[in-house]
């Protein structure tokens, strides 16, 4: 996995909000642009949320993740909010937006 880009805004890559759903924690989204549905944890399922409302850096989801549980917003969650960051742009589900302004 390569390094996470704190500077760099990440969007979803369709106009719009995904098709996407929650149950109790479990998440659900359709990607329009693979035709695949995914069953997201909530932490992934939240940063994707995030993300569909706007473009956000990591820093900022590093922010939202660590008030979500309650954490501190420290290297841990930093690590965790990059691997949730790489696996969301795996799936095609986001993708770099740019430098943040």
């Amino acid at each position: 996995m390569s390094p996470i880009d704190t500077t760099a805004a990440w969007r979803v890559p369709v106009d719009g909000m995904l098709p996407f759903k929650d149950w109790d924690g479990d998440y659900v989204v359709y990607n329009p642009l693979t035709g695949s549905t995914h069953v997201l944890d909530i932490v992934t399922g939240e940063v994707l949320k995030a993300i569909m409302v706007a473009p956000a850096t990591s820093h900022e989801l590093c922010r939202h993740v660590a008030e979500l549980l309650e954490v501190p917003n420290d290297g841990w969650t930093a690590e965790n909010v990059h691997a949730v960051l790489a696996a969301l742009d795996e799936l095609g589900l986001i993708e770099p937006a740019g430098l943040a302004p």
